[in-house]
């Protein structure tokens, strides 16, 4: 049992939270040469490890950062939350709906061009959203940034796996790689608010512009370009069929808070979410390659696994946006001390995640996990007494608790999803795992910020922070008893 888990560790700590679909590589040049680790000098990987992380930086910390400024885009452009609500989502939603499709392209382009092309769609998509005169440009905008942050993601791991093919070298490249994701996530609300408080909302995205630039050239210098022998098929008309499903339900989730739910829209849109979704299980199922495979599903801990991941961005997308703009709102307090008051909600979870590394494998699963919900619902409830009285307090402590919470819980999510799945499926395991944790982030800013904006400031947070208690309560339960103890024995 013991050899049993070191080996699913190792996988675990190859791919991480955000692992991608990662597949041996061949380096593409004269010959058609097999790379060695003799050609690849330390320096030269050191320099190579340095350019992913820096352009992958950028990437996470735009993602938090601009969630502090939607209530200034709110006042400068004189639109409500339903309209800050697609800021947010057109990036989410693109990104979740091309995940897995941009990694299979990217095998088949080649991961260093992929890589370049996802980071100058990023980066064209940055300045043009700093020079938008209009929301519906910068939502346009933003979508493209989704489009260039998906081809990214599977991109960035599979060229530390060509530079690393060491598994000991890999799996501490990965770990920088995944510390550097969360530094980003966690400098993003305070460096939003010194941008958005100092310089204005527009200095968020003109800061990617020269970063993309210098990312883009070291990309260039430092890193070898490589293709798949065998690159996956890729499932065109499921692409097309999710993509379409996720959009009209997004659309009708957000509308609803603008039109309420008895209009003929808003009941057309969900309406068209139930078709795209039922095609799509349609086309699942007789389809030869694809996007979920189902046999990956088969396995009930890899299906659970991924229903938290869903669960737990549901949840903690939504707060953020939530909070971030009722705390500005609401409460009057500037970009600045709102992203001061979010800052533990992001800093946490690394400390968490460092705090318990050693403790994961399948002994640590079902603990983790449900404790984890379990801490994350006590925080969802506290934050529900802060936005039912005067105090402030309350705020960081529920804040404060959901970021514990998700340092408990993504690095045993992830070691989960990759125990129940094969070691030649890993990637792709890890990849349907990110795209369902964008998914739930898509909907829980369009549902939590639709109910939020339905009633009262107050009133109307403490409803969707209810909900929020109740569904990360029901998946605390849920996981207890699906997930194995500790013994393994229930590993399915």
């Amino acid at each position: 049992m013991a050899q049993i888990q070191n080996n699913h560790f190792s996988r675990y700590t190859e791919t991480f939270n955000f692992g991608p679909m990662v597949k041996p590589i061949t380096l593409v040049g004269p010959n058609n040469l097999q790379p060695s680790t003799d050609r690849l000098t330390a320096r030269l990987r050191s320099r190579a490890l340095f350019v992913v992380c820096f352009g992958f930086f950028l990437v996470l910390l735009d993602t938090t950062a601009l969630n502090i400024a939607t209530p200034t885009l709110g006042k400068e452009f004189g639109r409500g939350i339903s309209d800050l609500q697609w800021v947010v989502n057109s990036y989410t939603l693109v990104f979740a709906s091309l995940l897995l499709t941009a990694g299979a392209v990217g095998d088949r382009t080649g991961v260093k061009r992929s890589y370049q092309i996802g980071l100058l769609f990023f980066t064209l998509a940055s300045l043009f959203s700093a020079l938008s005169p209009s929301l519906s440009l910068l939502i346009t905008a933003r979508a493209f940034q989704g489009l260039g942050a998906a081809t990214m993601l599977p991109a960035s791991l599979a060229l530390l796996s060509h530079t690393f093919p060491d598994p000991t070298e890999r799996s501490h490249a990965v770990t920088t790689w995944a510390n550097t994701a969360s530094l980003g996530f966690a400098a993003g609300p305070v460096l939003g608010g010194v941008l958005t408080t100092w310089i204005g909302w527009r200095s968020i995205f003109w800061l990617n512009v020269p970063v993309g630039i210098i990312a883009l050239y070291l990309n260039h210098l430092f890193i070898e370009e490589m293709k798949l022998g065998r690159p996956r098929r890729i499932d065109w008309s499921g692409q097309l069929a999710i993509g379409l499903a996720l959009s009209a339900l997004t659309y009708g989730l957000i509308e609803v808070g603008r039109r309420g739910w008895n209009d003929a829209i808003v009941t057309g849109a969900l309406g068209c979410a139930v078709l795209f979704l039922g095609l799509f299980v349609a086309l699942e199922r007789r389809g030869d390659h694809p996007v979920l495979p189902g046999f990956l599903f088969s396995q009930l801990t890899f299906a659970a696994c991924v229903g938290v991941g869903f669960v737990l961005n549901f949840s903690m997308y939504g707060i953020l946006f939530m909070e971030s703009v009722y705390l500005q709102s609401a409460r009057g307090m500037g970009p600045l001390a709102t992203g001061l008051t979010i800052a533990p909600f992001t800093l946490f979870p690394t400390i968490a995640s460092r705090l318990l590394g050693k403790r994961n494998g399948i002994p640590y699963l079902q603990a983790r996990i449900s404790t984890g919900l379990a801490l994350a619902a006590t925080g969802s409830a506290v934050l529900v007494v802060s936005a039912l009285s005067a105090a402030l307090w309350p705020t960081f402590i529920g804040l404060g608790l959901l970021g514990i919470s998700m340092g408990i819980i993504m690095p045993a999510m992830t070691a989960g999803v990759l125990i129940a799945s094969a070691p030649e499926n890993s990637g792709l395991a890890s990849g349907v795992l990110n795209s369902t944790r964008q998914i739930g982030g898509t909907v829980g800013v369009a549902l939590l910020g639709t109910i939020m904006q339905t009633l009262s400031p107050g009133s109307g947070l403490a409803c969707a922070l209810g909900l929020t208690t109740l569904v990360l309560l029901f998946a605390a339960e849920l996981s207890r008893r699906i997930l194995p103890g500790r013994d393994g024995k229930g590993l399915k």
